[in-house]
């Protein structure tokens, strides 16, 4: 893939396919539970899958161990749990799948027949989309990011945004970054861009020192 074919990539599953190898497990774990909560925003779920999910973000985190993890998926039906296990590139296109109910079926082009994918929730591809680019951002691009703009306050926006998952301050922590100096447009834009925004979010990520 090209940067111009990121760029203007529409669909999750080619990207997560790029950014396999590349990028840290950490943050296509954190992805394939934002696929999640966002689809949940929408529809009721019993709350021991959100618990799956907490632990997978804990799991993420390295603040629970494997067997820790394990164990709390074992609570419900095996067959309604999130897509959180496995290698973490397989939890990330599992979780889009999911969230977006992609399946594919065979279409005849002409004498030759393709597997055509389609999906049940088209909105959420475009919404994983939006995610993949505040989580990774332009991975030809990676964005230096200074530690004199680490400030008590921009610490403090991003520590919270990061633990309640509300991230309605990303505007204000924009402002605490140029304050603090940032003039980089793509991170104050990002910051004051209408998202969606998730944990794994690189500003908030490079804030806090997370990989």
């Amino acid at each position: 893939m090209t940067e111009a074919e990121w760029l203007a990539c529409e669909e999750p599953r080619p990207m997560i396919q790029f950014l396999r190898g590349w990028v840290s497990d950490r943050r296509l774990r954190l992805f394939g539970c934002a696929c999640y909560l966002n689809l949940w925003i929408r529809f009721p779920v019993a709350e021991l899958y959100r618990d799956v999910l907490r632990a997978s973000e804990a799991y993420a985190d390295q603040r629970i161990s494997k067997s820790q993890f394990k164990l709390s998926r074992k609570k419900g039906d095996w067959e309604k749990v999130p897509c959180v296990t496995g290698e973490a590139w397989e939890v990330a296109q599992g979780a889009a799948r999911d969230c977006s109910g992609e399946s594919s079926k065979r279409v005849q082009r002409g004498d030759k027949w393709e597997d055509q994918v389609i999906w049940e929730r088209p909105e959420e591809t475009v919404i994983q989309v939006g995610l993949i680019r505040c989580i990774f951002g332009n991975p030809f691009r990676p964005v230096p990011f200074s530690p004199a703009w680490r400030t008590c306050t921009v610490l403090a926006l991003a520590s919270q945004m990061y633990d309640l998952r509300d991230f309605s301050a990303m505007p204000i922590l924009a402002d605490a970054l140029q304050d603090a100096g940032c003039d980089r447009t793509d991170v104050l834009d990002h910051c004051r861009g209408a998202g969606p925004h998730a944990r794994g979010c690189r500003v908030v990520d490079q804030v806090l020192g997370k990989e």
